[in-house]
């Protein structure tokens, strides 16, 4: 046909995204995905068009191809345990109702990575599993993957394209869907025959040494990037998710590659796979204790505030987002003039709602999971109750709308505590800001966060420590009983 009559070509686009920590004992069912961002159908396009987000990236080259989208879900749960099978299923049904309807030219799926389901340990892999038995061997399969993937066998097999986010904080989530539209966009022209080649290195990395602004992942990462072209569009470094114990979990770089190229493409990723392992001492770091970040932040005169950032009790990794033990450590050593988000609190919010903006209350805070440290007892003045809500302004995920939950702003002793009702990593200073909170003009501010929070408030701040609180994120991992990852692997063991 001539390019005039060329009918477009359909494509459908879906989300599942969820990062199981295993050792975590909250169920993620869909109330915990409707909590967090879930769309349906044709409120797909209209919520996630123009953000940045993978949804997002693919619909940006969808527009410019002009090609029929198919939108059927977009659902993203805040880190935790398990995924239940009945929210697993209900969701890669709304994938296959729409491949079944529309009978698409390619599928574009934006996926975690590190997904763990009832009965189910390679969750994004089962997931391409079933799409692949839908749509047939010859409709190309695509799927965005988070910097945190455990890449399995399965995802592989099941898939023509596999694409990483290149940065952590994940300011390049948009970007990463571009790309696995454009190469799927390549495959629909006839200029990319499609493969998914994987390499892997016995390295189970802790989270805040995956940075990407830090070697050696910064090195490695532009090793990549200087290996891509037309016949390699794509070669995605994975530091893997050391909180999920699985038989896949760890480190893999993963190249797409055209048909012809892909003996090359392998001996790229074996390369960087192998680099990665020699520096595996590079990956070492030392963290604050409780005790020095506040008396660090007790004497802090800084024209800007001091940030510290509650790396092990993070809910972006799975964690219960209770903890207390660094609010307890400021509260003995007398800081006053900080603001802390968010701790995870339901009944504290209710207590708050029950004495009304103004009032004084006395609580039991956090805690309640015993994964954390006990509970706090503490008395504070309602300063606000809200609904939480609020639209990321900073660089990543922009433009998405977020919520803690019906949330309540505690003043205890001179410290503005935030405490929700949703689990929700605070890595946007609209987090504080939508709370009538300013963070600039804090003194010290305190996120539970491992690493994203430093996208947005990294400009803010003029110090930030990383302290080693208890929590389901510590960078250490001789602290978790691990019975599936495949062993010898480091740090867990020192010759993998």
């Amino acid at each position: 046909t001539t390019s005039e009559s060329r009918m477009s070509e359909t494509v459908l686009v879906g989300q599942i995204e969820h990062e199981t920590n295993t050792f975590s004992s909250f169920e993620t069912g869909l109330a915990e995905f409707a909590d967090a961002s879930l769309h349906y159908g044709d409120d797909v396009i209209a919520d996630l068009g123009g953000t940045n987000t993978a949804v997002g990236g693919f619909l940006r080259v969808a527009d410019r191809e002009d090609w029929d989208v198919v939108p059927t879900v977009a659902a993203d749960a805040t880190p935790g345990g398990p995924v239940t099978a009945e929210a697993r299923e209900t969701l890669l049904d709304e994938v296959l109702a729409g491949i079944e309807r529309t009978d698409p030219d390619g599928v574009l799926l934006a996926l975690h990575g590190a997904m763990v389901s009832d009965g189910v340990s390679d969750g994004d892999g089962y997931i391409l599993d079933q799409v692949r038995r839908a749509v047939g061997p010859d409709v190309p399969v695509m799927a965005s993957l988070d910097l945190h993937a455990n890449v399995s066998d399965r995802m592989t097999r099941h898939a023509d394209g596999l694409f990483g986010y290149d940065t952590y904080p994940h300011v390049d989530i948009g970007d990463t869907g571009e790309t696995a539209a454009q190469a799927m966009a390549a495959t629909l022209r006839g200029d990319l025959d499609p493969t998914v080649v994987v390499e892997r290195a016995p390295l189970l990395p802790p989270l805040p040494e995956l940075r990407t602004e830090l070697d050696p992942m910064r090195s490695l990462l532009a090793a990549a990037a200087e290996a891509e072209g037309d016949q390699l569009p794509d070669v995605s470094v994975f530091g893997g998710f050391a909180q999920a114990d699985v038989a896949h979990a760890g480190f893999s770089v993963v190249g797409v590659a055209d048909q012809s190229v892909a003996d090359d493409a392998r001996e790229t990723c074996r390369g960087l796979a192998d680099e990665a392992y020699d520096r595996r001492h590079e990956f070492d770091r030392e963290y604050t204790s409780v005790a020095d970040a506040a008396s660090r932040a007790a004497s802090w005169d800084g024209d800007d505030p001091i940030l510290l950032a509650d790396i092990s009790d993070n809910p972006g990794g799975g964690s219960a987002q209770d903890g207390t033990a660094l609010l307890a450590a400021l509260l003995d050593a007398g800081v006053e003039d900080a603001a802390l988000a968010t701790i995870y609190d339901p009944a504290t919010v209710d207590a708050a709602v029950e004495a009304g903006v103004g009032e004084t209350v006395s609580v039991s805070l956090g805690g309640t999971s015993g994964e954390t440290g006990e509970p706090l007892d503490v008395t504070g003045r309602v300063r606000l109750l809200s609904d939480g809500a609020y639209r990321n302004y900073g660089p990543m995920s922009t433009g998405l709308r977020v919520s803690f939950g019906r949330t309540a702003c505690l003043e205890i002793d001179g410290i503005d505590v935030l405490v929700g009702s949703h689990r929700q990593q605070p890595y946007d200073p609209e987090a504080f800001r939508s709370q009538g909170l300013t963070p600039e003009r804090a003194n010290v501010l305190v996120l539970k966060s491992t690493v994203h929070y430093r996208a947005a408030f990294e400009p803010l701040v003029g110090e930030v420590c990383e302290v080693a609180t208890p929590g389901l994120c510590s960078p250490d991992l001789s602290a978790f009983a691990y019975e599936n990852v495949p062993r010898p692997i480091y740090p867990l063991d020192e010759d993998a």
